[in-house]
């Protein structure tokens, strides 16, 4: 028989609220790219390729992480680029921590939060984005981050009372 645990209702989740403003770097030609495309494409709009990419994520002068994933072209009339990539954090406050993010990237719009990891466990909230320079193959991202995550030393589970676990069959 399976076992499985549920959280008093009663008893609400911590979640603190984190906003960052941050900067992505891509270097999408020339000889420092940071980013490599592995699978090409002979379609109209360039349909179906696919980039992996390790952008370096900055405060403006240190870099505090990166922004590792994948985007692909997925528009048949237009260029539209989907992208499924991890902020991973590596400054000293959130250094092993993570968001996981996703959607599209025109110049400008914004990319669904729907997870992380480490400090951000099970965050969820969205990343605007915006160009802010275009030079010589290389994008500078501004990023507003807004998310919400429950510490787990947070989660309501303890020993007793609201702070129980219930287990059933």
């Amino acid at each position: 028989m399976a076992y499985y645990a549920i959280a008093p209702i009663l008893c609400a989740l911590v979640q603190n609220e984190l906003y960052m403003h941050l900067y992505i770097n891509q270097v999408y030609a020339g000889q420092s790219t940071n980013q490599l495309v592995v699978i090409t494409s002979s379609q109209p709009q360039g349909f179906g390729i696919t980039v992996i990419n390790d952008w370096p994520i900055t405060d403006g002068a240190n870099t505090v992480g990166r922004a590792q994933g994948l985007h692909f072209q997925s528009g048949q009339t237009s260029q539209k680029w989907y992208t499924s990539m991890n902020l991973i954090f590596e400054d000293t406050r959130f250094s092993g921590s993570s968001l996981q993010v996703m959607g599209t990237i025109p110049q400008d719009g914004e990319w669904s939060i729907i997870g992380g990891t480490g400090e951000f466990v099970a965050a969820q909230g969205i990343v605007e984005h915006n160009v802010i320079q275009e030079a010589g193959g290389a994008w500078t991202y501004e990023l507003k981050i807004h998310a919400f995550y429950t510490p787990m030393q947070s989660s309501g589970v303890g020993a007793y009372g609201c702070n129980s676990w219930k287990l059933g069959p």
